[in-house]
C-alpha cells in the first residue's frame, strides 16, 4: 500500500509538530509514503528508504481562496499520477470528489467549537466570522468526500457532529501522539529553586489562547508577595493577522507585565530542555482540538494547571489542576494551592506521565492511522440507492419484486430503497437488509418529478450512496452516479393519438434523453429498448448501454396435469392504448362465426379509462359479452393458472420494450400468437407465431390457424418452453451487479 500524504498546511503551531513526528514514526514503520510539505518546513533528518518528503511545486499562496484552487486542480492531478492507493489529507480540508480513496485529519476544528463561538467568535471582525463559515463548510464537505474523517478527540468529533450529523458513520476518534524525547527529565528544576515560581505557556497566538489572563495572574501573584516569572512563546508577529486582538499585545508589551512576563518562540527541538527550567506549565486556551503542548507537558513531568473545558477535561484527566476559564483570581488560587501541597505536584506529575505514555504515543496513532488506510482500499460493499418512485404498475412493479430480495442477499451490495408511502402495499417490504425511505408527498405527475430532482440527490448525499438506481426511464439528474433503466416504451408517442396523453410520452422522451446524458451507465431490457430510448443519441451513448432482459419468477412453470382448454384465448397486460386490445377484439368478432365456442379472458388493471370505454363499446357493439371477459389484475398464483390452462395467449401489443406476460406465458408452456413489433420477435424468437398488429384480418388468421391446429400447438408450446430458461432473475441480477461497477 502507497500513501501519498498532503501536509502542506505545515508552517506553524501543532501541524508541524504532527507533520514532524508523522515523517519520522512513519519512518519507523517503514510505510511506504510520498509527503508533500511546504517550500517553509524544516526538513528533520530521518533515515527510512521507504518516505519520501517533497517540497511543493508553489513558493507560497496568496490567500486562502489560490490554496483551494489550487489544491482542487493541481494537487489533484499530483494525485492521480502518483499512483497512491490512499491520500491522506493532513490538516482539516481535502480534496472534493478525489481520485483515490481519501483520509481526512481535522486536526483544527477551532471554528466547530462551542466554547470558540460562545467566547471568541462573535467578538472578531465580520470578515473573520465569514471566514469562519467557509472554513467551517470547507471542513464538513471535505469530511463527506472522504472515506474516513479522523479527529484527534471526542470532543473533536462531538463538535463536528453539532454541525454535520451525516459525517458520523464515516468519523472516528485517534489520539495524536508524544514523542519520547519529552519523556527525558533529569536535571529537572526542582520546585521554586531560586525562590521564584516559574511559569510556562508554550503556544502561537490565536484569539482563543487568552495569554493575557496567564499575565494577569502573574501580575497578582507577585502583588500578593509570590514571585512569579512567566514565559508566553507567542511574538508580535502571531498577532498581525488578528487586529480586533491588538489589545491584547499591547497589554503583554505594556509596562504592567514588564517585569514578570517574558514573550518570545522556543522552537520545537529546544523545548525539550526548555520544560526543565520551569515550575508549571499553564494551558489557558478557551479551546483546543487536541492540545499538542499540553500532552508534551505531560509527558515531560512538569505539573499542569490547565482552563477548565471539555477538551482539556478529555485530555488530561485527573492528572491536572483546573481554573475557571479566564479568571485570573482561580488560576492564582490554584497556583498557590500546587505551591503549597508538594504531594498535590508529585501526584499529578505521576499521573500525568502515565496518562501520556499510556495513551498518547505515535506508535498508537500510526498504527491506527494505518489501519484505516487499510480499511479504506478493503473490497467494501457498494452502497445502492434504488429510486423506485415511479413502480406503480406493470413491469416496474415485477422487476423490483423479484431483484430486490436477490440484491439484499449479496453482502457486497449495500441497498436503500426510496418510495412513496403510498407504495408499500405493491413493493415488497420488510426485506431484510433493505433500508427504506420512505417520502410522505401528495402525490401528482409533477410533484413526483420535483421531489425526485430535490429528495433523491439530498438523501444520496446523506447515506453516501455509490450508485442512484432509478428502474425507470429517468431519474435525478444530480444525484451521485446515476444509472437509469430505458424499458418505458416511449415510442408510444408514435401511435398515440391524444393530444394531453402525447404531450406525455414527448415528455418522458425528453427526460429519457436528458438522464441518458447525465447518467454514468444505463441498462435496456432489450435491444429495441436501447435504440429507442436513446433515440438520436444511440451512437454516443451505446457505450454506456447495457442490455440486460429481465428474467421470470420460478412460480411460471409447467404443470404436466394440467389440461389446456383449446377454446380460452388470454392476454395479459394493463390497459393502455399501446397494448392494442381494439384490434384483438375486432379480431375475435371476426373468429367467432367458425369458432363459437372461444372465450378470450383480458388479465389487467384499467389504467387508460378512456380507453377502456372505447373496449367496452366495442364489445357491446359487437356483441361480445358472452365471449370477452375484463378479469381486472389478478394476483401471481391465478396468473399462473390461466397461463398454464389456455389454449393460446395472445400479445397484441404495438410497442413494447420487453413484456414480461410474454415471457410468463412462454415460461408456462402457453402456445403463443405474438405482435411483430417492438422487442417481440427479440425476446420470443421462434417459440411463437407473428402477425402484424396493425392489421386485424393477419390478428385473425393468425389466431385460427393456431386453434384449427393441435400439433402446431404443441410444437411451440415445447417451444415456448425451452426459451424460457434464458431468462431468469438470477441472470438478471448477475448482469445488473456487473453495471453497478461504474
Amino acid at each position: 500500500m502507497r500513501i501519498i500524504i498532503n501536509a502542506i498546511s505545515a508552517n506553524t503551531g501543532g501541524i508541524v509538530t504532527y507533520t514532524s513526528n508523522l515523517i519520522e514514526y512513519m519512518g519507523r514503520e517503514n510505510i511506504e509514503a510520498i509527503i508533500y510539505v511546504p517550500c517553509t518546513f524544516t526538513m528533520t533528518s530521518f533515515n527510512s528508504p521507504n518516505v519520501t518528503v517533497r517540497r511543493v511545486p508553489v513558493k507560497r499562496f496568496y490567500g486562502p481562496i489560490h490554496r483551494f484552487v489550487w489544491e482542487q486542480w493541481f494537487w489533484r492531478k499530483i494525485v492521480k499520477e502518483s499512483g497512491a492507493d490512499v491520500l491522506f489529507s493532513s490538516a482539516n480540508y481535502g480534496v472534493l470528489y478525489p481520485p483515490i480513496e481519501q483520509v481526512l485529519l481535522v486536526q483544527g476544528e477551532i471554528y466547530l467549537n462551542r466554547v470558540y463561538r460562545d467566547k471568541v467568535l462573535h467578538k472578531l471582525p465580520l470578515s473573520e466570522r465569514f471566514s469562519a463559515f467557509l472554513r467551517r463548510n470547507l471542513m464538513l464537505s471535505s469530511a463527506r468526500h472522504s472515506s474516513t474523517t479522523i479527529f484527534p478527540s471526542e470532543v473533536a468529533l462531538q463538535a463536528a457532529l453539532d454541525y454535520g450529523p451525516d459525517i458520523a458513520s464515516n468519523s472516528i476518534v485517534n489520539y495524536l501522539g508524544v514523542s519520547d524525547r519529552f519523556a527525558e527529565t533529569e536535571s529537572r528544576r526542582s520546585w521554586r529553586e531560586d525562590g521564584q515560581l516559574k511559569l510556562l505557556y508554550v503556544s502561537v497566538f490565536y484569539p482563543h489562547k487568552d495569554p493575557v489572563t496567564l499575565a494577569e495572574t502573574t501580575r497578582i501573584l507577585n502583588d500578593q508577595g509570590l514571585k512569579t516569572n512567566t514565559r508566553i512563546t507567542m511574538e508580535p508577529v502571531d498577532f498581525a493577522p488578528w487586529p480586533s486582538s491588538r489589545h491584547e499585545l499591547e497589554a503583554l508589551l505594556s509596562e504592567r507585565y514588564a517585569d514578570c512576563v517574558d514573550i518570545g518562540r522556543i522552537e520545537h527541538q529546544e523545548l525539550t530542555d526548555a520544560l526543565k527550567m520551569y515550575d508549571a506549565f499553564v494551558f489557558p486556551s478557551m479551546a483546543e482540538t487536541f492540545g499538542f503542548p499540553m500532552v508534551e507537558a505531560m509527558r515531560a513531568g512538569i505539573p499542569l494547571i490547565v482552563s477548565d473545558i471539555p477538551i482539556h477535561r478529555e485530555i488530561c484527566g485527573d492528572s491536572a489542576v483546573y481554573f475557571e476559564l479566564s479568571n485570573p483570581q482561580d488560576l492564582a488560587e490554584r497556583l498557590k494551592e500546587l505551591d503549597q501541597d508538594s504531594d498535590l505536584r508529585e501526584a499529578i506529575i505521576a499521573r500525568a506521565k502515565e496518562r501520556a505514555t499510556n495513551q498518547f504515543t505515535w506508535e498508537k496513532h500510526i498504527a491506527s492511522l494505518y489501519a484505516s488506510f487499510s480499511s479504506v482500499i478493503e473490497p467494501k460493499p457498494v452502497r445502492v440507492l434504488i429510486n423506485a418512485l415511479h413502480a406503480r404498475t406493470g413491469g416496474g412493479v415485477t422487476y423490483l419484486r423479484n431483484m430486490l430480495p436477490l440484491l439484499a442477499k449479496d453482502p457486497m451490495l449495500e441497498v436503500h430503497l426510496c418510495a412513496h408511502e403510498d407504495q408499500q402495499e405493491i413493493l415488497p417490504k420488510s426485506i431484510k437488509n433493505i433500508n427504506y425511505h420512505l417520502l410522505d408527498f401528495k402525490r401528482g405527475f409533477w410533484k413526483v418529478l420535483i421531489r425526485e430532482q430535490l429528495e433523491l440527490p439530498r438523501l444520496a448525499r446523506r447515506i453516501k450512496a455509490d450508485i442512484t438506481f432509478s428502474p425507470a426511464n429517468y431519474g435525478p439528474i444530480f444525484a451521485p452516479n446515476t444509472i437509469v433503466m430505458l424499458r418505458n416504451a416511449v415510442s408510444v408517442g408514435f401511435v398515440e393519438r391524444r393530444p394531453i396523453k402525447l404531450a406525455y410520452w414527448t415528455l418522458l422522451f425528453v427526460a429519457t434523453l436528458v438522464s441518458l446524458l447525465v447518467s454514468k451507465r444505463a441498462i435496456a431490457v432489450s435491444n429495441y429498448a436501447s435504440h429507442v430510448g436513446s433515440g438520436f443519441l444511440w451512437n454516443w451513448a451505446k457505450e454506456k448501454v447495457s442490455v440486460i432482459p429481465h428474467g421470470v419468477d420460478k412460480q411460471f412453470c409447467v404443470d404436466k396435469n394440467a389440461v389446456r382448454n383449446p377454446n380460452l384465448l388470454l392476454a395479459v397486460s394493463d390497459i393502455y392504448v399501446q397494448k392494442n386490445f381494439k384490434n384483438l377484439l375486432l379480431a375475435i368478432s371476426e373468429l367467432i362465426p367458425n369458432n363459437p365456442d372461444i372465450h378470450l379472458k383480458i388479465a389487467g388493471r384499467p389504467i387508460d379509462l378512456e380507453y377502456v370505454q372505447e373496449l367496452e363499446a366495442i364489445v357491446r357493439d359487437k356483441k361480445l359479452q358472452d365471449h370477452v371477459t375484463f378479469l381486472g389484475g389478478l394476483d401471481v398464483d391465478a396468473l399462473v393458472l390461466l397461463y398454464q390452462e389456455c389454449g393460446l395467449f395472445v400479445f397484441p401489443s404495438t410497442v413494447e420494450t420487453f413484456g414480461n406476460p410474454l415471457v410468463e406465458a412462454m415460461a408456462c408452456g402457453a402456445p403463443i400468437a405474438s405482435s411483430n413489433a417492438a422487442a417481440m420477435p427479440e425476446v420470443l424468437g421462434d417459440a411463437g407465431l407473428y402477425f402484424n398488429p396493425n392489421e386485424v384480418d393477419d390478428i385473425r388468421k393468425t389466431i385460427s390457424k393456431l386453434l384449427m391446429d393441435q400439433d402446431l400447438r404443441h410444437s411451440i408450446s415445447q417451444l415456448a418452453e425451452a426459451r424460457s430458461q434464458e431468462f431468469s432473475w438470477e441472470k438478471t441480477e448477475d448482469k445488473t451487479k456487473r453495471a453497478f461497477q461504474v
